[in-house]
């Protein structure tokens, strides 16, 4: 059986982490969040055809034993699996690079024949793909209805065949200007029989936040990621699981909570608390700092006594700005998300759910309100 994942979206919602790496890049567990979703399928498939566009060289030089078809534009997710049709020769899985499926429901949805969906039981059904089923077969597809007909939503996996590909010519681009592989599968329904399966887990990465949940999800599936030639100091206390990748230095007394992720050659100084977080590979953390429920990028310097807070006074949970509008994340606890080349001078304060982007300089003793997209005034802070 052949598998195909799309992996083609310029990933906007991700900034600023997808401003310098693909999203299908972004490490959980200190590994390429699409490296994960290979291993997912690799008892299930005997090939891998990974749908990208012609930008995304860090992933086409890092998977070097896929296959690779390219969407040209954006236009969809439709048009995405379109992309593939040139190397489909039977049935195959379709899935998102972005969704985290525990490895036997997998194996279990790739059995039998005829075509399946797999899907999950939310609490918040109206911002996803709402499946209605009766006799667990697929009656109705919408996506994001004001008012779910039910509480099950697609999860981005499918088990489909060669004849997808016709009726996508059928499909006419929605509001969005972009072909939705939903109103194929409504065409797709009318014409054959498609079964639904229900996982018994499952988490999408459709903001920052849930870079965290998948991270959590990893480790936990899979255990503790320690590289060997990590140096852990004395008084140093770590709560597994957790990743550090190789070369990295932990300090002393530092504690490092469980579902933390510490990328390659970081170092971690004296008295540092994490706290459900991705550090990404050479990033530096230096003493009495908090990091709690964040996402630092690579190349990173974090000066002594930053606090990256995760909590707010009020305790509701807390609201990102997302592609010009506020998205209530659902999380109680939610720090920062930082890019890549950062530079924080010592005793900043960053409130939660705030975003970084990549390459600035953040003043010392600053207090980051609100997020941080340009270079903030320096002239106070040369020591000159």
């Amino acid at each position: 059986m052949q598998a195909v994942i799309l992996a083609a979206g310029s990933g906007t919602r991700m900034h600023p982490l997808t401003l310098t790496q693909s999203k299908a890049m972004l490490p959980v567990a200190n590994k390429p969040l699409l490296e994960w979703t290979i291993k997912s399928l690799e008892e299930v498939a005997d090939e891998i055809i990974i749908v990208v566009n012609k930008s995304q060289t860090d992933i086409t030089s890092y998977f070097k034993d896929c296959t690779f078809a390219y969407q040209e534009e954006q236009k969809g997710t439709a048009d995405a699996l379109a992309a593939a049709e040139e190397f489909i020769n039977g049935r195959f899985i379709l899935i998102n690079a972005d969704e985290f499926i525990p490895k036997t429901d997998i194996q279990n949805f790739a059995k039998g024949g005829g075509c399946k969906t797999a899907v999950f039981r939310v609490n918040n059904p109206g911002l996803f793909g709402v499946v209605e089923a009766k006799n667990n077969i697929v009656s109705n597809i919408v996506e994001k209805p004001q008012n779910p007909a039910s509480n099950l939503v697609r999860c981005g996996m499918e088990l489909l065949d060669k004849n997808i590909f016709p009726l996508i010519n059928q499909v006419k681009p929605s509001v969005r200007g972009e072909l939705e592989i939903t109103d194929v599968y409504r065409l797709l329904i009318k014409e054959q029989e498609m079964q639904i399966f229900e996982v018994s887990k499952w988490i999408t990465i459709s903001y920052p936040w849930g870079f965290l949940d998948a991270n959590r999800f990893v480790l936990e599936e899979h255990g503790s990621q320690i590289a060997k030639d990590v140096e852990i100091r004395p008084g140093a206390v770590i709560e597994e699981p957790v990743a550090i990748g190789s070369g990295s230095i932990v300090g002393p007394n530092c504690f490092i909570r469980k579902h933390s992720s510490i990328g390659k050659n970081c170092k971690v100084g004296q008295a540092v608390e994490i706290k459900n977080s991705i550090i990404m590979d050479n990033t530096f953390v230096s003493h009495l700092s908090y990091v709690g429920d964040s996402i630092i990028g690579r190349n990173c310097n974090v000066a002594a006594g930053v606090t990256f807070a995760n909590l707010r006074l009020d305790e509701k949970t807390i609201k990102v700005n997302v592609n010009n509008q506020r998205i209530d994340s659902g999380h109680r606890k939610l720090g920062a998300v930082v890019g890549d080349n950062v530079k924080f001078g010592v005793n900043v304060t960053v409130m939660p759910g705030k975003k970084i982007w990549p390459g600035l300089m953040i003043p010392p003793c600053s207090a980051i309100k609100n997020d941080v997209t340009e270079q903030p005034d320096l002239k106070d802070w040369k020591g000159e």
